[in-house]
């Protein structure tokens, strides 16, 4: 009887620790992967740009997006695959270009005077604070701006491309009188833009010309080759501000 005993503990199959499924525990498991899928649709329409609620269940809904209806099965096609971030342009609101006395009397100084030729509009633009001040030392010239940007050859474009690359170039100002020492241009990038920027000498040349250059005057930047065929501007003011504004040299 003993060695019965022994045989039969010998190959008695071993016990397990898993549990019988029961009604309880398939309705949790259930519940939890409805709330996963819930939650997973929530975050995937939200980076859709489609207007969804947590609370929403799982299932065939139809689901509206930048004036579009989608379908939640085209949705999911649309989420499933990956997708490439799209890069968004800025829209820019341009203003009309001021045409008066001050642009016609440059179109016709610039050739018959200086003997200068390609006069090209750059940009038209507001004077800001930050363009008159002392420490920045700079006209700024944002490239999503300009109204042209064939005033630079390509033997000039890669010169600022290049990460210290400047320009040296002479300035007519607002009283058609070229200014006495050079600038500099350079391509100033930031995160999200890139800019144009007259530096070296331009707070001295704004403040010798502050009377015509004031801040949010409408502003004119016109490039030209002169007798030399080296690169050139002219700024000139075409609108002056209606509300004087104090200036600052900090």
């Amino acid at each position: 009887m003993a060695d019965n005993n022994i045989m039969m503990i010998e190959y008695a199959p071993a016990r397990t620790c898993k549990r019988k499924p029961t009604i309880e525990n398939t309705d949790y498991l259930m519940k939890i992967e409805e709330l996963a899928n819930t939650m997973l649709i929530y975050f995937r329409d939200k980076e859709l740009g489609i207007e969804t609620s947590m609370h929403e269940a799982p299932g065939p809904r139809t689901l509206t997006t930048n004036n579009r209806k989608l379908s939640t099965s085209a949705c999911e096609d649309i989420g499933g695959k990956k997708k490439k971030k799209r890069k968004v342009t800025k829209q820019v609101v341009r203003t009309p270009v001021v045409v008066n006395d001050v642009t016609e009397g440059l179109k016709e100084f610039v050739p018959n005077v200086l003997k200068g030729n390609e006069l090209t509009l750059v940009i038209q633009k507001i004077l800001f604070k930050s363009d008159t001040k002392k420490v920045l030392n700079r006209l700024n010239m944002p490239i999503i701006q300009l109204e042209s940007d064939k005033f630079l050859t390509e033997g000039e474009k890669r010169v600022l491309d290049r990460s210290e690359g400047e320009i040296e170039v002479r300035v007519l100002g607002p009283t058609l009188e070229m200014y006495e020492n050079t600038m500099k241009l350079r391509k100033w990038r930031m995160s999200s833009t890139e800019n144009y920027v007259l530096t070296t000498n331009w707070y001295r040349f704004r403040s010798k010309n502050k009377l015509r250059l004031k801040i949010t005057s409408k502003i004119q930047v016109w490039a030209f080759r002169g007798a030399d065929q080296r690169l050139c501007f002219a700024v000139v003011c075409v609108e002056e501000p209606e509300v004087e504004t104090l200036d600052s040299d900090s």
